[in-house]
C-alpha cells in the first residue's frame, strides 16, 4: 500500500466501492467474432479513423428547455439525437434508446441575469459513474466562473445520469464494464459528441474551453488530436493509457480471459484505437497548441506516472498537485489560475 496520506480517506473508499459495484454481470450483448470484427480492422491504423468513421453530420442546434435555479447559476438543459452512428448492432435493444438521446446542460451565473451573454465558455466532461451536477455546480462550477467569467456547459455521457440503459445497476454501468466492444462504441460516442458541442460553441463564444475530470480527462485527453483550434484544453487526472483498473472494474479480467479462451482475439487489438500513444503512429501528434495536464502526486486511480508520460509525449505542460484522484478540488482554483495565465500571455 506504501504510504498513507490525508487523500487516502477518500481514494481508498472509492476504490472498494467501485470493486463492490461491479461485481455483478450485466445483461449484455454476447462477444462473438462478427461483432468483434469491425473494430480489428483498426489494428495498426491511424486511430483516428476510427472515431470519425460514420459522424453524422447535422445541423448544430440544441432544443433548450425552461431555465431554472440552480444555486448561483440558471440552468437549462438541451437535448437531440446524438451525431453518432454505431458500427456495429449493438444499440439495437430498445433499452439503449436512452443512450442515443444526446443531453447537455448549460449554467448562467445569475449576476449577468439574462441580460448579458459572456464571449467564453466552457464546456465540462465528468467522470465516471457520476449520477449528479451537485457537487460540480457547488465547487467547480463557481471557480470556473470567477476565474474565465463564462458560461458553462457539461454533457452527460452516454449511459450515465439520464442515458442509462433500463436495467443499469448505476450510473456507467454500460460503460466501463468490461466488455470492450460496448466501451469502444461508448468512448467513440463520447468523442462525437464532444466535436459537436465544440463546434456548437465556436459558433457562439469568441472563447472556448474544454475541461475534463478522470474518465472526462481522459476523453478530453483524446479530443486534443481532433479539436485543434480551441483556447485552452484541460485534461485534469487523465490516463495516459486505456488499461482498465481492475479495482475499478474487476470483470474486465474475466472478459479478457474469455476473448482468448474463445480464439476471438487479445483485449490489445480491440482497444488499439484508446490508447494515446498510437495516434503518433503513423503521423505526428496533432494537438490543441494550448493544451494543459493535470496530474496528483497521490492518485490511486491514475498514477502520476502515466499522467507525466502523456505530458512528455504529446509535449505538453504538466501541472502537479499534492492530491489524490478525488481531492483536485482543493488546489482546482490555483491550477486553473495558473493555467490561464499561461495561455493569455
Amino acid at each position: 500500500m506504501g504510504l498513507i496520506v490525508p487523500t487516502d480517506l477518500l481514494e481508498y473508499p472509492m476504490i472498494n466501492y467501485f470493486k463492490y459495484r461491479n461485481k455483478g454481470k450485466l445483461k449484455d450483448t454476447a462477444l462473438s467474432q462478427s461483432l468483434i470484427s469491425p473494430y480489428t480492422r483498426f489494428f495498426r491504423k491511424n486511430p483516428r479513423n476510427f472515431f470519425i468513421e460514420n459522424f453524422k453530420k447535422q445541423p448544430l442546434n440544441i432544443k433548450w428547455g425552461k431555465p431554472s435555479t440552480r444555486g448561483r447559476f440558471f440552468r437549462s438543459t438541451g437535448q437531440l439525437t446524438s451525431p453518432y452512428q454505431p458500427l456495429s448492432p449493438i444499440l439495437e435493444d430498445t433499452k439503449y434508446q436512452p443512450v442515443l438521446r444526446m443531453v447537455t446542460h448549460k449554467y448562467q451565473h445569475k449576476d449577468f441575469n439574462g441580460r448579458n451573454e459572456p464571449k467564453s465558455a466552457i464546456l465540462f466532461i465528468h467522470g465516471y459513474a457520476e449520477n449528479t451536477f451537485f457537487f460540480h455546480e457547488i465547487s467547480y462550477f463557481r471557480i470556473f466562473y470567477q476565474i474565465f467569467k463564462n458560461n458553462i456547459f457539461s454533457l452527460e455521457l452516454p449511459h450515465h445520469f439520464s442515458r442509462q440503459p433500463r436495467d443499469s445497476p448505476f450510473s456507467g454501468a454500460y460503460y466501463l464494464n468490461g466488455n470492450p466492444i460496448r466501451m469502444l462504441e461508448s468512448i467513440r460516442q463520447s468523442l462525437q459528441e464532444i466535436i459537436y458541442l465544440v463546434q456548437y460553441l465556436k459558433e457562439r463564444y469568441d472563447r472556448v474551453i474544454l475541461l475534463g475530470v478522470s474518465l472526462g480527462g481522459h476523453l478530453t485527453a483524446l479530443a486534443t488530436q481532433f479539436i485543434t483550434d480551441v483556447d485552452i484544453i484541460c485534461a485534469l487526472a487523465s490516463p495516459f493509457l486505456f488499461k482498465l483498473n481492475p479495482k475499478i472494474v474487476p470483470v474486465s479480467s474475466t472478459i479478457m480471459s474469455q476473448l482468448k479462451r474463445d480464439g476471438h482475439t487479445n483485449w490489445y487489438r480491440i482497444l488499439y484505437m484508446c490508447n494515446l500513444k498510437y495516434f503518433g503512429l503513423p503521423t505526428p501528434f496533432n494537438t490543441n497548441r494550448n493544451t494543459a495536464i493535470i496530474g496528483g502526486i497521490y492518485d490511486r486511480i491514475v498514477p502520476l506516472s502515466s499522467v507525466q508520460d502523456l505530458a512528455q509525449m504529446i509535449n505538453k505542460p504538466l501541472f502537479v498537485y499534492p492530491g489524490g484522484h478525488l481531492s483536485l478540488i482543493v488546489w482546482l482554483r490555483s491550477l486553473l489560475s495558473q493555467i490561464n495565465c499561461l495561455f493569455i500571455s
